[in-house]
């Protein structure tokens, strides 16, 4: 993606499995390479270029209606051309691996909470497959939504003064969007959109609030945008998010919902604010156009 959006640091659900996926095969410096966690007779590991290791091929996300983070990988059968092992009994490996992980810790950290919701399987043909479950998906969108808020508040916009829109009619729809964001946090009270940044996905954690699917594929475009922040190009990821929103939007109540559902509407709520965030820094830091407040 274009180089002068800014770095995201919070971490992606594909970005947890690439690094689980290299510590099971590449040793920490101070571990012997005999005690690695993938035991692969005549597989000899060598110093890795991580951002080699994050090619596409190695982790892919399985676009399914029913499922907002899964992934599949290759990775056992590239190993298993250069072993005696099946890529299944590698694969195997890999799941006892993700299954022996510290995921039972008390401690709080995202990494752990993701882990503790994680489901690792694999097949016949030694494919390796992941899918987050519903309270990991919850836990990462509130950390997502808490560091969205904090930039936006300490953001300036290099556009204030412009009220240009594009001309080009794909960009003009992810201005729109935008636009409608900015509207509904302008309807919505200050105290909802309080409790939203400071707990608002927690009700979908507790309850699993979020079962339309018009929120569901709005959520699996969140976490389709972030993973692939830095591979995929400016416009494509504004258009989809953008056409995510607009499914969302238009079937999902937020203002309605607050007086006979607070909760429900909390949760959108936290949706909206991450996309428009998200929106704003496709626009404006990638694509060098306005993202207007008012249309």
């Amino acid at each position: 993606m274009n180089c002068n959006l800014p770095k995201i640091t919070y971490s992606t659900f594909r970005t947890l499995l690439l690094l689980k996926i290299y510590e099971a095969i590449y040793p920490k410096a101070d571990v012997q390479v005999a005690n690695r966690a993938i035991a692969i007779p005549s597989f000899e590991p060598r110093p890795l270029n991580f951002n080699v290791f994050q090619q596409k091929p190695i982790l892919k996300k399985v676009k399914d209606s029913t499922s907002v983070a899964q992934y599949r990988s290759s990775i056992a059968l590239e190993l298993g051309a250069k072993s005696t092992q099946t890529p299944q009994e590698i694969g195997d490996q890999f799941v006892q691996f993700f299954q022996a992980s510290p995921s039972n810790s008390p401690e709080a950290d995202l990494e752990k909470i993701l882990l503790r919701d994680l489901t690792v399987s694999s097949t016949e043909a030694g494919q390796l497959e992941f899918e987050f479950g519903d309270l990991a998906i919850a836990a990462w969108l509130q950390t997502v939504l808490q560091a969205c808020v904090s930039r936006l508040q300490n953001s300036n916009s290099d556009f204030a003064s412009s009220r240009q829109l594009s001309e080009n009619p794909q960009i003009f729809a992810c201005q729109y969007s935008y636009a409608r964001c900015a509207a509904l946090l302008r309807l919505i009270p200050l105290d909802l959109i309080h409790q939203s940044t400071q707990g608002g996905m927690g009700i979908w954690l507790k309850d699993n609030k979020l079962l339309l699917a018009q929120e569901r594929s709005l959520v699996a475009q969140i976490v389709t945008t972030l993973d692939e922040w830095e591979d995929s190009s400016v416009l494509k990821s504004a258009i989809a998010l953008s056409q995510a929103f607009q499914f969302f939007y238009q079937n999902c109540q937020i203002v309605k919902c607050v007086a006979h559902n607070r909760q429900i509407a909390q949760c959108r709520l936290a949706l909206v604010m991450i996309t428009h965030w998200l929106l704003k820094q496709l626009l404006e830091q990638g694509l060098r156009v306005l993202a207007p407040e008012t249309l």
